[in-house]
């Protein structure tokens, strides 16, 4: 670990154990599970709250299992005694506590320092709608399956309201999606296809908002079987704060490299930059920006 890098995770370290002895709503999380420990976060309480992360996100099958509790805790301390703390684990942190998004900008920052891409696309597309809202939060998780093949996406995200009446969310993906369930905010509207290939849904959401008024949104995509992928991407028009990306390969069939990449267009075109990236143990790649503005990004692989 570079002194840069070392010095980005003490200090996220650090940030990160403040918000959870000093903020009301991420104290009521953990200690759910676990009062202080020597007047300090109790490890082990934090664990079962990123235990039930990796539960809900199709990783493990049983978030009490005792071998998982410990694995985690021991994440836990290495990650608040600022040794390590990859992005997987912080983006679990986040989730699991359901943080704003300024503490999400906050801790990305701290870890990684600015980071952003923005104006790759140099041709844009037709939409069916206007944007009438933006992103403040995004959590994007690809699953890819033994056969190679992109079997579902799920996605977590704040909207803000640009101005009143705002109603629906539409929602950009691959043409290849065979179904989409909406977890939580809204329900499935109109189906658009235009903008030469651009294929979207209207997400009607359970509230209509007023200028400056936020809803969170939660919901999975499936897809095609056998459909072999070497690539995700992810457009943004307007600015998306705190986007978070992570692809999930099983153990059993890793690709030899992945890359997170960014690209001109939404589907046609090779990438035009690209870092590589080192998978977790558990076969996830992750990679998270303070922002994205008229632009498309994720990952690539090889096998």
């Amino acid at each position: 670990m570079t002194d840069k890098r070392s010095a980005g995770v003490a200090a996220t370290a650090a940030l990160l154990q403040r918000l959870l002895t000093t903020t009301p709503q991420y104290m009521r999380t953990w200690r759910v599970h676990g009062q202080r420990a020597r007047g300090e976060v109790n490890q082990r309480a934090v664990a079962r709250v990123l235990a039930q992360v990796e539960y809900e996100r199709g990783d493990i099958s049983d978030p009490t299992d005792p071998l998982v509790i410990r694995r985690l805790k021991n994440s836990v301390h290495r990650a608040f005694a600022g040794r390590s703390l990859p992005g997987q684990l912080l983006a679990d942190f986040i989730e699991g506590f359901n943080m704003t998004p300024d503490d999400q900008g906050n801790l990305w920052r701290t870890l990684t320092g600015s980071h952003a891409v923005e104006g790759t696309i140099r041709t844009p597309r037709a939409h069916g709608k206007r944007q009438w809202h933006r992103t403040l939060s995004l959590f994007e998780h690809w699953h890819i399956d033994e056969r190679s093949a992109l079997s579902r996406r799920r996605t977590v995200q704040c909207v803000e309201a640009l101005e009143d009446g705002v109603d629906s969310y539409l929602y950009n993906h691959e043409p290849h999606a065979t179904q989409i369930d909406v977890i939580h905010g809204g329900r499935l509207g109109r189906h658009y296809e235009y903008g030469e290939g651009l294929i979207s849904d209207d997400i009607v959401l359970d509230r209509v908002l007023g200028k400056g008024e936020r809803a969170s949104l939660e919901y999975q995509t499936f897809y095609e079987p056998d459909r072999r992928v070497t690539e995700v991407r992810r457009p943004a028009r307007k600015r998306t704060y705190n986007p978070s990306l992570h692809v999930h390969f099983p153990r059993n069939a890793l690709p030899r490299s992945v890359w997170f990449a960014v690209w001109e267009d939404h589907y046609l075109g090779m990438h035009i930059r690209e870092t590589p990236l080192a998978l977790s143990d558990s076969g996830t790649a992750a990679y998270c920006l303070d922002h994205m503005e008229q632009t498309v990004i994720g990952f690539r692989w090889e096998w």
